[in-house]
C-alpha cells in the first residue's frame, strides 16, 4: 500500500524554519501567505511544545527551530509503527484464527471505529484550542480517510 503523507501549513511553517537560522514572526506569516495572528498561534503552541524558541530583539520576535527538540521527536518518529503495519498484523491474527477476510475486514473496521471514538473529544478539545473553524468537516475526513485504508 502506498502511504499518503498530509501536510499542514503548520508542516510549512517548520520546513521554513529548517532553511533558515532565524526569521522574523512577520516576515515568517509573508512568506507562508497567512495573517500574523493565526501564525503567532501556532507559534506559541509550538514554543510551548518547545519544538521552536522565541526571542525578541526590542520588540520585534524572532522564532527559531529547536534543533535538540526535532532530533527527539525524529527518533521517535522513526520508531512508530504505520497504521499500515497494525492492519497486516490485525488481518494475519484474524487469519491464524480462521476468520474469513469479509469478517476480518468487519473487525478492523469496527476497532478502528473504537479506537477513533476514544481520540474524538481530544480532536475537538485540539481544535478549538487551535482556532480551527470547522472541526467536525475536518473530523469527517480523517474518519472516511481512516475507515478506507
Amino acid at each position: 500500500m502506498v502511504e499518503e503523507t498530509i501536510t499542514t501549513s503548520v508542516d510549512s511553517l517548520i520546513d521554513l524554519l529548517k532553511s533558515v537560522d532565524k526569521i522574523e514572526l512577520e516576515l515568517a506569516a509573508n512568506k507562508l501567505g497567512l495573517p500574523n495572528n493565526i501564525v503567532q498561534s501556532w507559534v506559541d503552541f509550538l514554543v510551548e511544545e518547545k519544538i521552536i524558541g522565541i526571542e525578541y530583539k526590542f520588540t520585534t520576535p524572532y522564532i527559531y527551530l529547536n534543533k535538540a527538540n526535532i532530533k527527539k521527536a525524529s527518533a521517535i518518529e522513526t520508531e512508530d509503527v504505520s497504521i499500515d503495519s497494525f492492519k497486516e498484523n490485525f488481518e494475519k491474527k484474524a487469519s491464524d484464527k480462521q476468520i474469513s477476510q469479509l469478517q476480518a475486514t468487519d473487525l478492523w473496521k469496527n476497532h478502528l471505529l473504537q479506537k477513533m471514538d476514544k481520540k474524538k473529544q481530544f480532536f475537538f478539545r485540539e481544535a478549538r484550542k487551535r482556532g480551527f473553524f470547522n472541526p467536525e468537516d475536518l473530523w469527517s475526513e480523517y474518519k472516511k480517510k481512516m475507515i478506507a485504508m
